[in-house]
């Protein structure tokens, strides 16, 4: 008896093999941090801001469809991914680049 999940299970799989070759990246990207870093996130668990372009941004800024509300957070979006991303650490923050999880910095009390 033969059962034909059809393009479920490729997409099952395909999810699976994408999330297998993201963690083995994260892992080498772990690993390439030099030596005497002042880690205290694992690099592999700082969340990850999607990069917007300037030229993303423009298109959307120019589209006549895309209400007041979107265009704002679009911008929103664009100045916070250069921001450092703060993650709460004991009693204080740790303030993580965007572009290269190694760059740490704690703040507290």
């Amino acid at each position: 008896m033969r059962i034909d999940l059809g393009w479920r299970s490729a997409l099952a799989a395909s999810i699976i093999i994408a999330s297998a070759f993201a963690d083995a990246r994260l892992r080498l990207h772990a690993q390439q941090c030099p030596p005497g870093s002042h880690i205290f996130i694992d690099p592999r668990l700082v969340p990850r801001r999607f990069p917007m372009t300037l030229q993303q941004l423009y298109n959307i800024m120019a589209d006549p469809v895309i209400s007041p509300q979107e265009r704002e957070m679009a911008r929103q979006r664009y100045e916070l991914q250069f921001q450092p991303i703060q993650i709460p650490f004991r009693s204080g923050v740790v303030l993580v680049s965007p572009t290269d999880p190694c760059v740490q910095q704690y703040t507290g009390p």
